[in-house]
């Protein structure tokens, strides 16, 4: 790989890091073992997440299944998942973009039914289903979730850690 804002022509060395995933807009999310490169001309970093969509369904399913109620990050994180804007997500819950702008700012609390359909949508969109969502739903099981850790290897995004 080769820095792309400058003339440097030497290859970038490759290296793995521990990060904050910034990009899923959660600030509980840790990831290890990510690609980085920087130029040492320009001091540019890249940072190489690999298959992010299977990155992203690890994070869903570790939210749909804890024990608390989903707070806005969350609410935000699993839509944009569920690849709706806030307009059609709005639509598609019966909310104006207003409230879910609210919702998802945490000036509003996200009601239990909220909770539930947005848990509910997301488990149905996962690639894995290997598991009955509405019988753990039931029984009202999951743990406390504070912080999130994936890490990667030569298969992939692995869930490390969700405590």
């Amino acid at each position: 790989m080769h820095c792309v804002l400058c003339d440097n022509k030497k290859v970038l060395k490759k290296q793995a890091t521990t990060v904050k995933y910034k990009q899923s807009g959660l600030d509980n999310v840790t990831l290890q073992g990510v690609e980085y490169y920087k130029c040492d001309q320009c001091g540019e970093e890249y940072f190489g997440f690999g298959d992010q969509e299977k990155l992203n369904a690890i994070i869903a399913r570790v939210l749909i299944f804890k024990k608390d109620p989903l707070n806005g990050k969350e609410l935000r994180f699993l839509r944009t998942y569920l690849g709706l804007s806030s307009a059609m997500f709005a639509m598609r819950v019966g909310l104006t973009k207003e409230t879910v702008s609210r919702f998802e700012n945490n000036k509003f609390p996200i009601s239990k039914t909220l909770d539930v359909l947005v848990r509910s949508l997301v488990a149905n969109k996962l690639p894995d289903r290997d598991y009955d969502f509405h019988d753990w739903w039931m029984r009202q099981q999951g743990k406390k979730v504070k912080r999130i850790i994936l890490n990667t290897d030569k298969n992939g995004w692995r869930l490390k850690e969700a405590a």
